[in-house]
């Protein structure tokens, strides 16, 4: 099993000593199966060696980035929504783990492990005949502090859907695409977004299938999922600077007492 799933994220030194070494701290403690890859702006040489975590240097494998980021590295941005850099290294990590594992699922660095997650689980997250698992939010945007995808299934056919989803889900990217992303007069250009829109140019093609995780809701659908909580909690935004984020203790409290009544 661990040889079909892996792990991946992103980040940098300076993200690493602020809050993603918890990331990775926490995912030795619980004893993770698969391994963990992690794609890094810098030196990977710059990371403690650890057992079962690989650190990469994220232009090596997807030199399209580095293009990108020096194109638009002079755009200013007024809101988080218009950071497409900043997010731009999300999708590439999940591409650049592509050839890593048959299953990849991409964490954001400021989750934290909880618990060990059973083997049984990951069939469950990203099933066999399924593409990409993801937190829908229909009325908001999805959710991609943690996205799967089925990178090598069964059938050639799927197999050539990868390549073209990523084609599409990384051209935002090579032709500065992202930058026309806009709804009601006002840019969205993060990862969320032009997931969301690969999405959509995929969705009539008959060898895509995709399972939305969670309940739906806007907000914090992570935290509110009982399939995920236990094990990880995604502290994004101002909560990465508590132990643990105020919805995901809430609704830990709320599963425990569901599961001690069942």
């Amino acid at each position: 099993m661990a040889a079909d799933y892996v792990f991946c994220t992103t980040f940098n030194k300076k993200l690493y000593d602020e809050y993603a070494h918890q990331l990775i701290d926490t995912f030795v403690a619980t004893k993770q199966i698969p391994m963990m890859y992690v794609f890094v702006e810098d030196n990977p040489m710059y990371y403690p060696k650890v057992d079962r975590v690989h650190y990469l240097h994220i232009y090596d494998y997807e030199p399209d980035l580095k293009d990108f980021v020096e194109r638009n590295k002079h755009r200013k941005a007024d809101t988080f929504y218009e950071e497409a850099i900043r997010f731009s290294y999300k999708v590439f990590a999940q591409s650049a783990a592509r050839h890593r594992g048959d299953k990849i699922i991409y964490v954001d660095s400021d989750c934290k492990f909880m618990d060990t997650i059973p083997g049984t689980w990951y069939q469950q997250l990203i099933p066999n005949l399924t593409f990409l698992s993801f937190y829908d939010r229909p009325n908001q945007y999805t959710e991609t502090g943690l996205v799967a995808f089925n990178v090598k299934p069964e059938s050639d056919h799927t197999t050539s859907l990868c390549t073209d989803f990523f084609n599409a889900y990384r051209d935002w990217y090579k032709t500065d695409k992202v930058y026309t992303i806009n709804k009601l007069g006002k840019n969205f250009w993060t990862d969320c977004h032009t997931l969301d829109a690969t999405r959509q140019m995929f969705k009539n093609d008959p060898r895509y299938n995709e399972k939305p995780l969670g309940d739906g809701g806007n907000g914090h659908i992570m935290a509110r999922d009982s399939f995920i909580n236990p094990y990880i909690d995604h502290r994004k935004g101002p909560r990465k600077r508590q132990s643990n984020s105020p919805e995901w203790r809430k609704n830990r409290w709320q599963i425990m007492m569901t599961t001690k009544e069942d």
